[in-house]
């Protein structure tokens, strides 16, 4: 869950956080961060994780991220209802205030979850990720990246 409360997200970033935290479930099998900034010039994503990045995984992270965004996927919300959530998503992260029929947004085929803020309506206009740097210390993987202007449809 992205529980974001009344910070306005970027949706441009908030939609590369997406694909990102399911671009490293795909390819290292860790949970989505547990921490995330999100700001619009640049993002973190915190991970729980045994060890730092290779140089090799950090460039396949970023073309995989950025081959997910030129596919030009769709961004869609349904609502649907909290148990049938619980069934298919981790809601720990939900407010206790959260409502019973719950937002989740899907990234084509690619990735769904539960969410409450802004997003693109297609990847294509999240523009180019980039990962500025990783960084690794007492279990934790850390991401940072940022996002070029898309380009002109």
């Amino acid at each position: 869950m992205t529980g974001h409360g009344e910070k306005q997200y970027d949706p441009r970033m908030h939609s590369a956080e997406h694909i990102a935290n399911q671009t490293m479930v795909r390819m290292f099998q860790t949970g989505r961060a547990f921490s995330a900034h999100i700001e619009k010039k640049k993002s973190k994503l915190d991970y729980h994780f045994d060890r730092p990045l290779t140089d090799t995984e950090v460039k396949e992270l970023e073309l995989r991220v950025n081959e997910v965004i030129e596919a030009d996927l769709a961004v869609t919300e349904e609502f649907v209802e909290k148990a049938e959530a619980a069934e298919h998503f981790n809601l720990s992260r939900l407010p206790e205030d959260a409502p019973d029929r719950i937002r989740i947004l899907r990234i084509g085929d690619y990735d769904a979850c539960p969410c409450s803020g802004p997003h693109v309506k297609s990847t294509r206009e999240i523009g180019r990720f980039r990962i500025i740097s990783t960084g690794f210390e007492n279990g934790v993987l850390r991401i940072r990246f940022k996002l070029d202007q898309p380009a002109e449809q």
